[in-house]
């Protein structure tokens, strides 16, 4: 049996090379989807369960449509038209109050919900049970309105009531057909003060299966809604749609929370200095890590035990020489002033010009020299002391005769 050639055998470099050249050409040519933030009713999302077309639609109907990235307490326009479609995230009790204030100055609201958000409590507004949303009938300009339509699961809604009496006139902005049920009202509109809310018992119908979907008619729904709360003036009016409580925008965590809440606040300014004092307080009355140990004190000897070591550590080396220039240092110190030599002359120099100006101390100048240059026996250390002394009180005297 003949072992099959190089050439009719497929090289591992050659299946390598083609897997690679696939893995790249698909990475190249499979579209990115960059913006689709998947069910989320977000307006970046262009996938079925997201908004994007509500944000393109509004604004080819004239409205300046923008995404709001900061919270909804942070409002000061009394102009605009804010959106909260289905948020992820509750608002707080803040944000509400400050979005009604700024709807009864003159602003524009339209909420679209499931049911059970706190803003609707806020209004006095209740849902009922889950329905499907079914048109009356079949657009004529929809095409291929049927087929489409026969494979379409009809948006989820819920009907709206009135908990209490309602703040303001309402106007009916989307009903169910009789057809298929009990009438329902999905979408109402109420006055708030000098403003207007639009309320939409669905998210369904703001999303992108709904709204492309042309015999489901939720666009016709979408734009009644928001014809409804658009102000008279400017022209082209701005439509805010909250995507901070989708996700978006700076979210601060706890930590930063809790570090503007000790630095921006008066309470919590006071509440980081009683910290402060409690550690101090603490670190005061802690036990502590490392036992303090007393200061090792060492007695250091008097004057009188010092020479006394000093002159026995002499006599043990017969440092006669050392002793004596030591000797001599001092009597320069004490009285070398009346010799009339520099401080800095030598020994031999000094003890010439106190047995110039003394002669009768020549004898003393040379026992002390030749101490001073020759070792002697200790025994004659005595005599050097007493030529020492002999020489300090003649010069100590004439300071005091000249004197």
């Amino acid at each position: 049996m003949t072992a099959p050639t190089t050439s009719s055998r497929i090289r591992p470099t050659m299946v390598l090379a083609a897997l690679a050249a696939v893995a790249i050409a698909v990475a190249l040519l499979t579209p990115e989807a960059a913006d689709d933030t998947g069910g989320q009713l977000s307006t970046y999302s262009a996938a079925a369960g997201g908004a994007r077309i509500v944000f393109e639609l509004t604004n080819r109907l004239g409205w300046t449509a923008k995404r709001r990235l900061v919270p909804l307490d942070s409002v000061i326009d009394s102009t605009s038209v804010h959106a909260v479609l289905g948020p992820r995230s509750e608002l707080g009790a803040k944000e509400i109050h400050r979005l009604l204030v700024d709807v009864r100055a003159g602003a524009g609201l339209v909420i679209a919900t499931d049911g059970g958000d706190a803003i609707l409590d806020s209004l006095g507004i209740g849902t009922g049970p889950e329905g499907r949303w079914f048109t009356p009938g079949t657009d004529p300009l929809c095409r291929d309105g049927a087929i489409q339509g026969a494979f379409i699961l009809p948006p989820s809604v819920r009907s709206l009531v009135w908990r209490r009496p309602a703040p303001g006139s309402t106007t009916a902005l989307a009903t169910t057909d009789e057809r298929f049920g009990l009438r329902q009202r999905v979408a109402m509109g109420v006055q708030l003060g000098r403003g207007r809310v639009a309320i939409v018992g669905s998210t369904d119908l703001f999303r992108n299966a709904a709204i492309r979907a042309c015999p489901v008619g939720a666009d016709v729904v979408v734009t009644r809604v928001f014809d409804y709360v658009r102000p008279p003036a400017p022209a082209r009016p701005t439509l805010l749609f909250d995507e901070y409580h989708h996700g978006f925008g700076s979210h601060p965590g706890s930590m930063r929370a809790v570090a503007h809440y000790l630095a921006a606040t008066s309470s919590g300014r006071f509440l980081f200095q009683a910290l402060i004092a409690g550690l101090v307080l603490l670190f005061a009355s802690a036990p502590r890590p490392i036992v303090p140990r007393d200061p090792v004190r060492i007695a250091r000897r008097s004057p009188l035990e010092h020479a006394d070591a000093l002159g026995h550590a002499y006599a043990d080396v017969g440092a006669s020489r050392t002793a004596t220039a030591s000797l001599v240092w001092g009597l320069r110190r004490r009285a070398g002033r009346v010799v009339g030599v520099s401080s800095g002359s030598d020994d031999d120099v000094f003890l010439d010009a106190v047995a110039e100006r003394h002669p009768g101390l020549r004898p003393a100048t040379i026992t002390v020299r030749r101490a001073l240059h020759q070792s002697i026996e200790p025994s004659e250390l005595a005599a050097v002391g007493g030529a020492l002394r002999d020489i300090e009180r003649h010069l100590t005297s004439s300071l005091i005769t000249a004197s």
